[in-house]
């Protein structure tokens, strides 16, 4: 169904849309804003008069642009907004703190052994408050919180989790309502994420994706998952799952010599199995700060790992370019940049035989700016994101948010 907007939902965008231009090209005139959004100069004017009366822009500089008076030069405040981010995975949970420019002001890393659902959700409430006790800002200029959990997943009507294909990777969280235990505990709007999704869009909103309109996220967790972003949007697909590499199908057989027990790609980047494997090789593995070493001392078992995972891997990549065409393909997550460097380089090299002759054109390969953080640092940005992200089904009345923190707080609609 083709569905109409009206002026209301009209003025909420550009709203958006001038706040989004000051955040990723500011300190920026109001001229310079009307340039770029093709916005009256009178219309700009009175949404940048809003913004500033809301406090979440600043005057900045005066700058000299031609004949008269320096224009006066506008900036986000940063201090406006903040948002909470927590990875939570079987063996780790990180959390962080941004302000409105997405910059980590608090930050925390706990290590965990499979946790329950109960002690899981105490340590995240816990953390939250430490968090915002920590940076001493007042409990409403937190516009929410937003938590990972490995993919693919569903949260049902009553914002319970479930783990589509793999139950047994958390024992215990089938049908556990995340969202409303937290909201209730911490009395904040909470969002729920998985973790690749989540690393895409911190990298599309303060990483080296600021500027690039499509490419695709591959995400080294636990596992293996992705996260695609399309026209600057987070493509999430029907069930919310879209990129989902780790349960990709691969041969069982490498070749005619060397069987491996993993059928799907994801079994190839574990990292429990690695560690399981290496501490039955003789090499102590405690957690995934050790990997750096390990790969500096070129340990067999690693390397074998990471070869092992690429020859499996250089298919689906091949797929990813074909299929979406994206610009940029991400590589990040909690494998250190120096194993990402080396993976991107044994892809590179693995790829071009696959390739087709006259394609003349291939995506650009890059490793991923967030590092470990990247989960914790992209859903932490979503709070932020879907309060005044220009997004396009704002102007479709059937897709209205029921509550907009942006609009809520500030009264900028």
């Amino acid at each position: 169904m083709l569905v109409g907007t009206n002026l209301q939902y009209a003025n909420s965008f550009n709203n958006r849309i001038v706040l989004e231009t000051i955040r990723l090209y500011g300190p920026l005139s109001r001229v310079d804003i009307a340039r770029r959004t093709q916005l009256t100069a009178q219309t700009v004017t009175n949404i940048t008069k809003k913004l500033m009366a809301a406090d979440l822009v600043l005057e900045d500089s005066r700058c000299q642009d031609g004949r008269g008076a320096p224009s006066i030069m506008l900036k986000l405040n940063e201090s406006a907004a903040y948002s909470i981010g927590i990875d939570f995975d079987r063996d780790h949970m990180t959390a962080v703190m941004l302000n409105l420019n997405g910059q980590i002001c608090q930050r925390t890393n706990i290590d965990l052994d499979f946790p329950s659902p109960e002690e899981a959700i105490d340590r995240m409430c816990t953390t939250a408050n430490e968090l915002i006790d920590a940076e001493g800002v007042e409990r409403e200029r937190i516009w929410g919180v937003g938590v990972v959990l490995p993919g693919p997943m569903a949260s049902s009507k009553g914002s319970a989790f479930v783990n589509l294909a793999n139950p047994e990777a958390l024992p215990g969280w089938e049908n556990v309502p995340v969202v409303k235990q937290l909201e209730e505990r911490l009395g904040l709007p909470v969002v729920l994420e998985n973790n690749a999704s989540a690393a895409a869009m911190g990298e599309h909103w303060y990483g080296r994706a600021k500027h690039i309109r499509s490419f695709f996220y591959t995400y080294f967790g636990a596992g293996l998952g992705g996260g695609l972003v399309i026209n600057g949007q987070l493509y999430p697909g029907h069930t919310g799952n879209a990129g989902e590499l780790g349960y990709f199908p691969t041969p069982i057989f490498m070749d005619d010599k060397n069987s491996y027990e993993h059928n799907h790609l994801g079994g190839f980047f574990n990292m429990p199995m690695l560690q399981k494997k290496m501490r039955k090789a003789g090499y102590p593995f405690t957690t995934l700060s050790e990997l750096d070493t390990y790969f500096d001392n070129k340990n067999p078992v690693l390397l074998e790992w990471l070869d092992t995972g690429v020859h499996f891997l250089t298919p689906l990549i091949l797929a990813i370019e074909y299929l979406i065409d994206p610009e940029v393909i991400f590589f990040g997550g909690r494998l250190p940049d120096s194993m990402l460097k080396s993976l991107l380089e044994k892809l590179e090299n693995s790829l071009p035989p696959h390739r087709i002759d006259r394609k003349t054109t291939r995506p650009e390969f890059q490793i991923a700016s967030a590092g470990i953080d990247a989960a914790a640092l992209g859903v932490a940005t979503l709070p932020l994101y879907t309060s005044f992200a220009p997004l396009p089904k704002l102007l479709m009345k059937q897709h209205r948010p029921a509550s907009d923190t942006f609009a809520r707080t500030y009264g900028t609609n």
